[in-house]
């Protein structure tokens, strides 16, 4: 079984920034939400009941209690890089794309629209649109009115 918690102890200051965040009307939700796991420890309830009261893991509630003991109120905002999506394209696919765009064009007009040039690549449209989630345009760093590669598409 778990062993009680031990109140939290906290300084008038610390007390005073961790309400202010609370009642601040603009403070982002999850760092509301870890001053109030501060301030319920410091009122020296078991991480358990902190846990049910507001709706998280006691995993999480010993996270920020352990991350505000070694950092103080400035440490729960925090938080450690996430490792985002992988690329789905490598950039030698890339290079194919952009030296096609550049050095051809489609057989029958003048210049490679976004869905032809996805078509003859064997792509999604959204992979080549400037506007996409993860384009080719994105990865060469350009943009549509500063460059010969995106205007062409």
């Amino acid at each position: 079984m778990f062993e009680p918690a031990r109140s939290l102890p906290l300084e008038a200051n610390q007390r005073k920034r961790l309400e202010f965040l609370v009642r601040a009307g603009n403070t982002p939700q999850k760092l509301v939400l870890r001053a109030r796991i501060i301030l319920l420890a410091a009122a020296g309830r078991p991480n358990a009941a902190i846990a049910r009261e507001l709706g998280v893991s006691r995993p999480t509630v010993l996270l920020w209690r352990a991350r505000f003991a070694s950092r103080g109120v400035p440490g729960l905002s925090f938080e450690k890089p996430r490792p985002g999506r992988r690329p789905t394209l490598s950039p030698e696919r890339v290079q194919q794309v952009v030296e096609a765009t550049l050095h051809t064009t489609p057989v029958g007009a003048t210049h490679w629209t976004v869905r032809t040039m996805a078509k003859a690549q064997g792509l999604g449209h959204t992979t080549i649109h400037p506007s996409g989630a993860s384009t080719v345009c994105r990865r060469i760093g350009s943009r549509p009115s500063s460059s010969r590669a995106t205007r062409a598409l």
